[in-house]
């Protein structure tokens, strides 16, 4: 099928659009203005037939070219982080823009429309575990609240039986294509560099690895059988097997502090109020505290039965991160 892409250039579109091109797909890939990452661009050309298009997301007519032409669209392209002063640019792409390309996808005729959303759309739960049937949650953050109303949107489309078909990653792991690491990644660099890290007791993280989810993106893409939900929650390691797998990975020993949840949380909190003043990027937030201490789990078992899937080890897959 021809797929329109947008956020192909990212840490997991770049697994995706690799994955769509090996099965055969042809990629029109949407890039920002003045994008170029030569060896990224090789490597898809290698594995088939893509063009690009450079544009804004936000701009109606470029999301017209972009699908023109085509059969289906794969949207991950989002803004990341805890910086509320960039609370207008989530608005603009992660809600409105998400939403203008899904509507457009339908009046189009595309099947389908993947869009992909997070775990975190979906915490907290009303149970103690996440499941495709778990509702939209309200979000407090400027992230949380775009990503939670274009989660809507597509439920909203879905329910008038549009093809549209939304996943739902949980932490992203594993090696990057040519791109820089992916979000999770960002929050363990402190770790790695100064060998220090908390040791939180019940805290855990539902990890994927970054090809499994690829996979899944790649064998979704098929028309005809309508709206449809898919976790991608992975496996649940605890915060002290996470930090084991980062010493393994990293070659570099990691001094434990023992801290408890609540201390963990604060300083969540303390990382969103400078980050509105310091560059400290999106690898840590309050939101992520709170996912970690409530360690909730997802159940998986839908996406693996209906998809053929089965998932990887997160534990190696954060190994493989920091294998040369």
């Amino acid at each position: 099928m021809r797929v329109a892409v947008t956020g192909g250039t990212g840490y997991l579109g770049a697994h995706t659009v690799s994955a769509l091109l090996r099965a055969g797909h042809h990629v029109t890939l949407l890039v920002e203005p003045g994008w170029s990452n030569p060896a990224l661009l090789r490597r898809f050309q290698a594995a088939g037939s893509v063009v690009t298009l450079s544009g804004d997301l936000r701009d109606p007519d470029v999301t017209e070219e972009l699908l023109r032409d085509c059969e289906a669209v794969f949207h991950a392209a989002g803004v990341v982080g805890t910086d509320e002063s960039r609370a207008q640019l989530m608005w603009d792409v992660n809600a409105h823009a998400s939403e203008r390309i899904m509507r457009r996808g339908v009046a189009l005729g595309l099947d389908p429309i993947v869009m992909v959303s997070s775990y975190s759309a979906l915490f907290p739960p009303p149970g103690r575990v996440i499941t495709p049937v778990s509702p939209t949650a309200e979000g407090k953050s400027a992230y949380a609240l775009t990503k939670s109303y274009a989660d809507r949107v597509a439920r909203n489309l879905q329910a008038d039986g549009a093809p549209v078909v939304v996943t739902y990653p949980s932490s992203v792991v594993g090696p990057a294509l040519e791109t820089p690491p992916g979000i999770t990644e960002q929050g363990w660099a402190a770790i790695v560099r100064f060998g220090v890290a908390p040791k939180v007791r019940g805290a855990g993280m539902m990890m994927i690895d970054v090809r499994d989810t690829a996979e899944v993106h790649q064998r979704v893409m098929r028309p005809g059988r309508g709206p449809r939900r898919y976790l991608c929650g992975g496996q649940m390691l605890s915060f002290d097997e996470m930090i084991s797998a980062l010493e393994q990975g990293s070659g570099r020993r990691v001094r434990r502090i023992p801290m408890s949840p609540a201390m963990f949380r604060l300083i969540g909190r303390a990382s969103d109020a400078m980050a509105s003043v310091l560059p400290l990027g999106s690898g840590f937030s309050y939101e992520a505290a709170q996912l970690i201490t409530a360690a909730i789990p997802t159940d998986d078992s839908e996406t693996l039965r209906e998809l053929d899937m089965t998932w990887r080890s997160a534990r190696d897959a954060i190994i493989a991160t920091f294998s040369p």
